[in-house]
């Protein structure tokens, strides 16, 4: 638990971990001089609170210099040389990295597919969903040090990295027996695609509608330094919300990995965890082994859950078994925002355990299908790229990573997402130069 402790500190400190000896957090007051700052605990972690619903915040929040506050009272005092805080950030901050509420609700406050609904959640009932505040509470820690004299820097208001994200659910929607089949019917029956489309794909990979990734490519190279991530799916029973899959020895398959590492020589790949892996977390590990030996030249290290479908913080730790380093998955389904309470990648904290893991999680920025009018928050064009720019702008603030995740099969459609993508690539464009 104490490991767990000096993380969120370290976190919170953002880049000045000589100070974390200035740093206490701890109620007796025999340790406090010892420190320039310290915080004092609430009861959050106490035996017999911790994993209760008296454990949980309670509505309406109280604020501290203007940053809701889950823990503890926004007060300060000085006691000789040093500062007491009774504002629990270190509590606020755990409580939010670790998904703790999640582990609160296995079964309640969940959607159809057993997703934590961002809407049920405490950010979004608190009213806090598009602000970072666990780096707001960074920013407060790091202004009380330099009240007390410490020397502190802030990070660069810039984005730290930015992850341009593709979860590869199809490659085309016609070069497959079902696929044409019902193109077919449905060009018949003047519901789709008309029949030529389908002919036109069946003879050329690169005419079927889906293979939109020459467009991307050309997108995604105009923002220098971006990570271009492909999510692959790898499941070998595909059935359900996992259809429609693909061969990853198949000759559609390879020329699309071909195209990609040809024009986007940094690309990286990853596992698109299967949504029956969301309930049978042990299908990861056979997942991720088929993946990687399509990839023999590079680690699969990096994953994301089809859906969206991690459902339990605890099966977090089915990926470390996996060998993935890195996960991309945390954001809700059904609301844009800061999931984790942060835009900064971090290590997952185990709940269950109050331990702290390898697994590094990167916050999901935004999803194209959250946004669209068809689907969770249903925002038209004007209204996407101003909650989109919002949460980028929030995201920059804070150094943190902006991580976008833009599905290929988005721009066959006709949705505005094809001129948002475009304008967040010229806005990323811009500020990188």
């Amino acid at each position: 638990m104490q490991e767990t402790i000096t993380y969120i500190i370290e976190f919170l400190l953002h880049g000045n971990k000589h100070l974390i000896s200035e740093v206490g957090y701890t109620n007796d007051v025999n340790q406090f001089h010892r420190y320039r700052v310290v915080i004092i605990p609430s009861h959050f972690f106490d035996d017999g609170v911790y994993g209760t619903v008296q454990s949980m915040p309670q509505l309406p929040l109280g604020n501290i210099e203007h940053t809701p506050l889950l823990f503890g009272k926004p007060l300060l005092r000085k006691e000789g040389n040093t500062l007491l805080i009774e504002a629990d950030i270190i509590a606020s901050s755990y409580f939010l990295l670790s998904r703790y509420e999640e582990m609160l609700n296995p079964k309640t406050l969940r959607d159809e597919h057993g997703r934590f609904i961002g809407k049920k959640s405490l950010p979004y009932q608190a009213g806090f969903i598009d602000r970072p505040i666990v780096d707001e509470y960074g920013q407060l820690l790091r202004g009380w040090l330099r009240q007390q004299g410490c020397d502190v820097t802030e990070p660069e208001a810039t984005y730290n990295n930015i992850f341009l994200t593709h979860d590869v659910d199809s490659i085309a929607h016609f070069r497959h027996l079902r696929g044409s089949i019902g193109g077919f019917i449905r060009g018949i029956l003047h519901k789709g695609s008309t029949i030529k489309v389908v002919l036109k794909s069946l003879f050329s990979l690169e005419n079927d509608p889906a293979y939109t990734f020459p467009w991307i490519y050309e997108r995604d190279k105009q923002v220098q330094g971006a990570i271009p991530i492909y999510f692959i799916k790898a499941a070998k029973h595909v059935k359900g919300f996992d259809y429609p899959g693909y061969k990853l020895k198949g000759k559609d398959f390879t020329r699309f990995v071909k195209h990609t590492l040809n024009n986007c020589p940094n690309a990286l790949f990853g596992l698109h965890a299967s949504y029956q892996s969301g309930y049978n977390p042990n299908l990861i590990v056979k997942e991720q082994c088929r993946l990687q030996k399509a990839f023999p030249k590079q680690a699969i290290t990096s994953a994301r859950h089809h859906y969206l479908h991690a459902l339990q913080p605890e099966d977090m730790m089915y990926l470390i078994k996996a060998g993935i380093t890195d996960d991309y998955t945390m954001g809700y389904a059904d609301i844009a925002g800061f999931r984790l309470g942060t835009c900064r990648a971090v290590q997952f904290i185990n709940p269950h355990t109050k331990e702290l893991t390898s697994l590094t999680l990167h916050p999901l920025t935004m999803m194209d299908c959250t946004l669209s009018e068809a689907k969770y928050m249903g925002l038209n064009d004007t209204q996407a790229l101003n909650m989109a720019r919002h949460l980028m702008n929030e995201t920059r603030k804070h150094n943190g990573d902006l991580c976008l995740l833009w599905h290929n099969t988005t721009f066959t459609n006709p949705n505005y997402h094809s001129v948002l993508y475009q304008t967040l690539i010229n806005d990323l464009s811009i500020k990188a130069e």
